[in-house]
């Protein structure tokens, strides 16, 4: 069994209309360079994070901290992208296992212009 078009439709009502999706690969240094970015974390916070993950990727638990780190400096955009990026990880993309989230999606809440005409499965 597997989540299809429909039910994302009917259960997060995301419109699933548009241009079908399916994200690039980053190599470490983009990835890392979009976290430092997006996020205003640490190279090195966000180099052993990638490590950790082995690739691409950010835990739900890391992205939790950036979210409370960033509101407690009242960066509120960054807490809005930590916060989205958490919440694409664990609703969309949600798997009983917690995997790492993907972190090419963080490029689309840096600037939401991107994501006009996409169907995002």
């Amino acid at each position: 069994m597997t989540i299809t078009l429909d039910d994302v439709s009917n259960l997060l009502h995301l419109p699933i209309v548009g241009q079908f999706y399916t994200h690039e690969t980053l190599d470490a240094d983009s990835t890392i360079d979009l976290l430092v970015q997006a996020l205003r974390v640490d190279r090195g916070n966000a180099y052993e994070e990638t490590r950790y993950c082995q690739g691409a990727h950010v835990r739900l638990s890391w992205l939790r901290d950036v979210y409370k780190d960033a509101c407690s400096r009242r960066q509120w955009t960054v807490a809005a992208r930590a916060y989205l990026l958490h919440l694409v990880g664990c609703t969309i993309f949600a798997n009983k296992n917690a995997p790492p989230v993907i972190v090419f999606y963080l490029g689309f809440f840096v600037d939401l212009r991107l994501t006009e005409g996409y169907s995002w499965v």
